[in-house]
């Protein structure tokens, strides 16, 4: 490390250092239940959460890590000298082991220090599902280790399972992120007029957020209007934005890497009738969800409300997707946390408790040719709080006519 830039470090960290030191004893004691010595952490979004280290190139031969050791709670960064500029600017990290270029040199200067701190033969944790490294990187990574006499065992789910439930600190960040998403939806629905380009209105969504201190999100900004509006997974485009047109908008506010999930539908003139009777029945799937989930519920049974309610509502037959998942901190290509509400991945079906932060969508498409459009929808994040749930936006759910 440059101890020198260190020295200069003259703009806001995402958190202090007590807050990182508690996060890895976090993380050291769900190793230690886990029967692990140590785990080598390679997911992006987890070496962020325990070091504040914010880099944009992890392709997938990156083995950019954090060695964490249960018996001491020290953490050894491992990084290429290309990023000697953001380590030695990132003060959480105090240790560094500086990586060869090449995948095999990389994975001997891990499994060599990994040899040198009496590890040789201890129970190792990997992160071995994910989207980087490749799968072959980690498991040439995996043979080299368990050659010198390691035991390797898969622990991707362990961060996980540690970061659902978020700390005082990160609460705020989530509260700070989501009043930048309400701003930066505010200023796209006041942008939109005949004329303007999806590109031009991510454009202003993405300036507002910025110029609040605001982060690019894990996903592209998702944004269709007219024919598009039903796209949901599709980014803007150069369609000019026409008078009577639906325009879907789908980001997240993000301030430190942490997402808060917004989405919402406007109408440029008056809607047909249609859609904003479907939208003003699918909003109150929110409110079922917040008066019928109760803390200590598994979280399968938030979805379980919404889609009881979907069907009471009598709007099954438009769905495209009721649900959702956890949201927090995120690095590309992903926002999604690995906590489904739905479980997926074979995550726990954990008990909702205060801390915890999902979105949950209503999105809908129909194929009846309505005028203005192919689908509407809205997507609410909500906390968990010891009152209960609270839905983090203040900005209304049904079909807006700008």
């Amino acid at each position: 490390m440059k101890t020198y830039l260190r020295d200069q470090v003259d703009w806001p960290q995402a958190f202090p250092a007590e807050e990182y030191a508690a996060r890895r004893a976090k993380v050291c004691r769900a190793l230690a239940e886990a029967g692990l010595d140590a785990i080598y952490i390679t997911a992006p979004a987890n070496i962020t959460w325990l070091t504040g280290y914010d880099m944009i190139d992890f392709h997938l031969e990156v083995l950019t890590g954090v060695l964490l050791r249960v018996a001491t709670g020290e953490a050894t960064f491992f990084d290429y000298t290309g990023h000697t500029t953001i380590v030695s600017t990132t003060p959480a990290i105090t240790e560094v082991a500086w990586l060869d270029g090449e995948v095999d040199g990389a994975i001997r200067v891990i499994a060599g220090e990994i040899a040198r701190r009496g590890l040789g033969r201890a129970r190792i944790g990997l992160e071995l599902w994910g989207y980087g490294p490749h799968g072959t990187v980690m498991a040439r990574l995996k043979g080299s280790i368990e050659a010198g006499g390691a035991t390797i065992q898969d622990a991707w789910r362990i961060l996980d399972e540690v970061r659902l439930v978020k700390s005082p600190l990160e609460i705020e960040h989530m509260k700070i992120a989501s009043a930048m998403a309400d701003e930066a939806m505010a200023a796209g629905r006041d942008a939109i007029r005949p004329g303007l380009m999806e590109t031009q209105l991510e454009g202003v969504i993405m300036g507002t957020m910025m110029a609040a201190g605001g982060g690019y999100p894990g996903i592209r900004s998702m944004i269709g209007s007219g024919p598009r509006a039903g796209t949901h997974h599709s980014p803007a485009q150069r369609r000019a934005i026409k008078q009577g047109d639906l325009v879907f908008v789908d980001f997240c506010g993000v301030y430190d890497r942490y997402h808060v999930n917004l989405n919402r539908t406007f109408s440029l003139g008056e809607p047909d009738p249609r859609w904003t009777d479907l939208m003003n029945k699918a909003a109150g799937c929110i409110d079922a969800i917040i008066a019928e989930a109760k803390l200590g519920d598994p979280m399968s049974r938030v979805a379980e409300i919404g889609q009881a309610y979907t069907d009471d509502a009598g709007i099954r037959e438009y769905v495209w997707w009721v649900g959702g998942y956890c949201t927090g901190v995120a690095l590309p290509p992903q926002w999604c946390n690995n906590h489904w509400l739905a479980t997926k991945f074979g995550m726990q079906d954990r008990a909702l408790e205060p801390g915890m932060f999902f979105n949950f969508e209503n999105q809908f498409d129909v194929w009846e040719n309505w005028p203005g459009g192919s689908g509407v929808a809205y997507i609410e994040t909500l906390m968990v709080t010891e009152n209960g749930l609270e839905v983090m936006s203040n900005l209304p759910r049904i079909l807006v006519t700008v």
